[in-house]
């Protein structure tokens, strides 16, 4: 039997524990600073499956304050790529409702549901099935990277009807109890090509010379959705330096372009910024500052809550894991040290952990009561269930890596 006294010096630990500080966003109270962002997994038939009812439940009910919904399209032709990734359209809501409910059954949780369109990436094959085959990709410049083409350039016609279907997706989030979305603007899909200065040659008001001036259309679709959903909804928007096919991309070349672009989002309708690297720790500019994170600087820049993210617990990163089969192992305990520090250093205000959370539903609670010889390190068929499909042979990210990138 546990001693009362150290009981006690438990329950102390955890409320002086920034990781299980509650956070207030909008009024809503949230448990902790752990985020299971989304994993484009337990998806089929472009709907969600049982298994994603049940394995956004456990991670809600393992502890866990902020549940992202594996990334899923609006309900638009050209964001129909394959069927391990849902859509968020009227034909799926019955699904989605299943799992708003099965997270929602937890309390002081906060639910966000990723939208994601697939952009120039989306490579449409006969090996795949796909409501809308001959339907082009759409991108901003018709670029999957400079000098690399796949699809077309969006018009404004294209531009309305994508915008109209986010707003749409964001409603039925709204409309089943979701307590907002989650805008998707990285790693080389849609809205981060806007971003992108190799992926955005528009002379209109859609493109620029600036970060700020290339997130007009990002800025547009958050205005659009913010209008819609009305003040209480949260809008999280996540981008990233990285791109699926070029590890040293960037959409900020230094620190003085992030303060605009943040600014712009922020006025378009902004409650949060998710900001992914692939190690959430790593110097972003290490010309200008040898320690800083991507999360840090951002902080430094906005009111705006931040979550960092990138291999928390895992030696490997995402992309080295899935992208190139470096193997992970676990560094739990070590990882979490650095984390505490970048919350008590105001860094950021979250943490985001993907690959060790899907391994380990109950990681949060099980962190919580130090049972480490627990848990299990990351296994890509076991814990993805098929969604790595994306990255098979002849599709656009696989081909980049085949050829060293």
């Amino acid at each position: 039997m546990t001693h009362p006294a150290a009981e006690a010096e438990a329950v102390d630990d955890i409320r002086i524990d920034p990781l299980y500080s509650p956070f207030t966003l909008k009024n809503r109270t949230i448990r902790n600073r752990f985020v299971l962002p989304a994993m484009q997994r337990a998806s089929f038939g472009f709907r969600p499956t049982d298994w994603m009812v049940e394995s956004l439940g456990r991670a809600a009910s393992g502890g866990a304050g902020v549940i992202i919904s594996e990334g899923s399209s609006p309900d638009h032709p050209a964001a129909y790529w394959q069927p391990v990734f849902s859509v968020i359209g009227r034909d799926t809501i019955d699904g989605w409702r299943r799992v708003a409910d099965a997270v929602l059954r937890s309390e002081d949780v906060l639910f966000l549901m990723q939208l994601w369109h697939p952009g120039a990436l989306r490579l449409v094959t006969e090996q795949m099935h796909n409501p809308f085959p001959d339907q082009p990709s759409l991108s901003p410049s018709g670029l999957v990277r400079e000098g690399h083409r796949n699809g077309v350039a969006m018009t404004s016609q294209d531009l309305e009807d994508t915008k109209r279907a986010y707003v749409e997706s964001a409603l039925i989030a709204q409309e089943i109890g979701a307590h907002g979305v989650e805008v998707h603007g990285c790693h080389g899909y849609l809205l981060d090509l806007f971003l992108w200065h190799e992926t955005n040659t528009r002379t209109d008001e859609y493109g620029g010379s600036t970060l700020a001036q290339r997130a007009a259309y990002p800025a547009e679709i958050v205005a659009a959705i913010r209008e819609a959903t009305g003040p209480d909804f949260i809008i999280s928007f996540r981008f990233s330096q990285w791109k699926e096919i070029d590890y040293t991309a960037r959409i900020a070349e230094h620190p003085d372009d992030l303060a605009p672009f943040l600014a712009r989002m922020e006025n378009a309708g902004v409650d949060l910024f998710h900001v992914s690297t692939r190690r959430f720790d790593a110097a972003a500019f290490p010309e200008v500052d040898p320690r800083r994170s991507l999360a840090s600087w951002v902080k430094g820049m906005t009111e705006v809550p931040v979550i960092a993210i990138g291999s928390v617990g895992l030696t490997t990163d995402w992309a080295s894991d899935l992208l190139d089969n470096q193997e992970a192992q676990l560094q739990i305990e070590q990882d979490l040290d650095r984390v505490r520090s970048g919350l008590i250093a105001h860094d950021f205000d979250f943490i985001a952990a993907g690959r060790a959370q899907i391994a380990n539903p109950e990681l949060i609670s099980r962190i919580r009561d130090r049972e480490f010889s627990q848990l299990r390190t990351f296994d890509k068929p076991r814990d993805l269930g098929g969604g790595d499909a994306y990255i098979a042979d002849g599709q656009i990210v696989h081909e980049a890596h085949k050829r060293g990138l």
